[in-house]
């Protein structure tokens, strides 16, 4: 029998599954921040070629959210959106490990409402789902404190006790694998693992092998962990890099550097060894500081808000493009389990510390002793609202104590204090950087774009375009005019139509959404130099335009088709951009190529495509058409392969082949050049 503790812990795990997997199953997002760093090395490594990706960048950075990363792609065939199926379960597991930390560090009634705010905290449940590193390091950090805390004997009430004796020495060195591992992710755990020895020996102070040998094992493990790194890093570069390099970066941009952020990084890339890097920028940063000391001083307050406010970045939501609009019901999600759900962590967090009930002796002065140091090195080297996340995994277990047993909570007296100044530090920050015009206006032009598309889903195009048109007086942007567009479509004013298209790309030049509609409008409308034009866009990614054009537009599928020739998005899949390849224009499928094609008329027909591989000889193919498959065996040279075939309407011709790895680092497939129905 499911004791009715464990079944609904295990109901919270699945609802954080559930809504981590809607998040994900959105199209793909578009990479920002770190993550456009973590993809390419994790792709670098998957072809083979290392870490070469720092031979040029700013820093070396911790290698082992780029190996998760590039085993998650090797895992999902090199899809990109597949390989975040890993980071997502990581999340999930975190929802559960914040269950048992909590009921270790304060008791047995902390530990569903532990679960409930980490399934809920929108931050985690994004993370989820970006390519950044995050998600990875919360779980190394809980689990590792988790197999070294000792568990209690009592769950709940003033009775918690705790079972003699530290955990086993086997216990505190696994941990310190697991807080290593975490270093490995982000090396700013370190100073934890030091907090954790002297946790450790100050538990077990009484006695040498109570308090010194775990100490001294927790060390061991982790430098034994982080050790082989290390190594690779003084043999590859000929100087002591322990993890990575990112202090020094800091040191050198975030304390007022003469150069620009630009020169700067133009001045990094010229230096190739990641050890000289670093000791330049150090010694940059680090002049600039003999010059003008108070530079620390002056950064005290702004780190502080860096830190702690709520800020509009691409992290806050999972976009296919950051010229998008925000969906009114995932922005008020994100308004009510990021921005209100965070204060009510902190405000908790706070009130907990600031009371005696821990299920572990020494806890709390723990996790104040690691957020005064996290804290304190933040502020006079670089602040974030992302690195909140080396918070949560600490503060979540006595917020969640604290919110659980309001009643039974004893105040000391000295901590309250101290918990309501912090609180008041933490909420003059919110309140006076809070994005309140942002949100307001976001919230607004969310509703009238809802109230619209839920009148043109009736029919009401009329009422569509006036909700449309009061959405935009309230904010102009690119998806705002496509929608009035679709609605001035459905009223069948083409010139309407037109017009806002063409206003949705003025808008936003570089949003390809907007030139790819207004691409198979001008297609529609037989303007093919103008429909070439729009679709190739402005600085676009071809790939993006050819994906979203599958799944959104639906142009009259045909009997011929030329492959690349920048009329066929929405027509094919799988592919790269065009190019010439034998004088001819095509596009290299990804292993996995689809073509859209319909017949004149229903009847026997004979699918032909035009193929070539000019990587070898002979290499093995197969088209499939409905249920008919052919394999052959491709020649380096153009030609037409048949699939015979009996159609009644569209279908959907398939081209499978192996791939080989570019010189660019693409996975390329074979050439296709055209394809029909004859």
């Amino acid at each position: 029998m499911i004791r009715a503790a464990h079944r609904n812990l295990l109901l919270v795990v699945l609802f954080a599954l559930g809504l981590r997997l809607i998040l994900w199953a959105q199209p793909l997002h578009q990479p920002a921040n770190d993550e456009v760093e973590y993809i390419a090395v994790a792709q670098d490594l998957l072809a083979g070629r290392g870490w070469v990706f720092y031979a040029s960048y700013h820093w070396l950075r911790a290698p082992l959210y780029p190996l998760f990363l590039a085993g998650s792609l090797a895992l999902a065939g090199g899809d990109l959106h597949l390989a975040a199926l890993a980071n997502v379960l990581l999340s999930t597991l975190s929802v559960l490990l914040a269950a048992l930390l909590a009921r270790r560090m304060v008791g047995e009634h902390a530990t569903i409402p532990a679960a409930v705010l980490t399934a809920l905290l929108w931050t985690n449940a994004t993370f989820a789902s970006l390519y950044m590193s995050e998600t990875l390091c919360t779980v190394l950090i809980q689990a590792g404190l988790l197999v070294m805390l000792p568990a209690p004997i009592l769950g709940s009430g003033s009775g918690v006790r705790e079972k003699p004796g530290l955990r086993g020495l086997p216990s505190v060195a696994l941990a310190g694998i697991l807080l290593g591992l975490a270093v490995l992710t982000r090396s700013a755990v370190l100073p934890l693992v030091g907090l954790l020895g002297c946790w450790l020996f100050w538990r077990g102070r009484m006695h040498w092998r109570a308090g010194l040998a775990p100490a001294l094992v927790l060390g061991v493990a982790t430098i034994c962990t982080i050790a082989p790194w290390s190594i690779r890093n003084t043999l590859a570069y000929g100087q002591f890099i322990a993890v990575e390099t990112g202090l020094a970066y800091n040191t050198w941009v975030f304390n007022e550097p003469r150069a620009t952020r630009d020169e700067i990084h133009r001045a990094l890339a010229q230096i190739a060894n990641p050890a000289e890097r670093a000791a330049f920028a150090t010694a940059q940063g680090t002049a600039r500081l003999r010059e003008d000391p108070t530079i620390l001083a002056r950064k005290l307050w702004p780190n502080w808000v860096y830190l702690v406010r709520v800020k509009p970045i691409q992290d806050r939501f999972l976009q296919q493009s950051y010229y998008s609009d925000i969906q009114l019901p995932l922005f008020a999600a994100a308004l009510i389990f990021d921005d209100g759900l965070y204060l009510l962590i902190a405000a908790a967090a706070l009130a907990g510390l600031a009371t005696g009930r821990t299920a572990t002796p020494g806890a709390r002065g723990l996790v104040l002793a690691w957020c005064a140091l996290a804290v304190g090195t933040m502020l006079v080297t670089h602040g974030e609202a992302r690195y909140r996340h080396f918070f949560f995994p600490l503060l979540i277990p006595f917020a969640a104590g604290a919110l659980a047993d309001l009643r039974g909570l004893r105040v000391n007296r000295l901590l309250a204090v101290a918990a309501l100044v912090i609180f008041l530090l933490l909420f003059v920050p919110l309140a006076a950087a809070y994005p309140r015009e942002w949100a307001a206006t976001s919230v607004m032009r969310g509703g009238q774009v809802l109230l619209g598309d839920l009148a043109l889903a009736r029919g009401d195009a009329t009422g569509a375009l006036g909700h449309y048109t009061s959405a935009l007086a309230s904010e102009q942007t690119a998806d705002g005019e496509l929608r009035r567009a679709a609605a001035h479509a459905a009223l069948g004013d083409r010139a309407a139509q037109e017009r806002a298209l063409r206003r949705a790309w003025d808008l936003r030049p570089l949003y390809y959404v907007a030139s790819a509609r207004f691409g198979d409008l001008l297609r529609q409308q037989g303007r093919i130099s103008e429909a070439r034009e729009a679709f190739d866009g402005q600085f676009v990614d071809e790939r993006q335009v050819l994906d979203w054009s599958w799944r959104n537009l639906r142009p009259t599928a045909r009997a011929t088709l030329a492959i690349g020739d920048g009329l066929d998005f929405g027509d094919v899949r799988g592919v790269e951009p065009a190019e010439i390849q034998q004088g001819l224009a095509a596009r290299w499928s990804s292993g996995h190529a689809e073509v859209r094609l319909a017949p004149e008329a229903a009847g026997a027909r004979v699918v032909r495509v035009l193929l070539a591989a000019p990587q070898a000889d002979a290499t093995p193919v197969t088209i499939c058409v409905a249920d008919v498959c052919r394999g052959v065996n491709i020649g380096r040279g153009w030609r037409w392969y048949a699939v015979p075939i009996t159609l009644r309407g569209p279908a959907i011709v398939t081209i499978r082949s192996d791939t080989f790895a570019a010189t660019d680092g693409r996975m390329l497939g074979v050439l296709i050049g055209a394809a029909r129905l004859r």
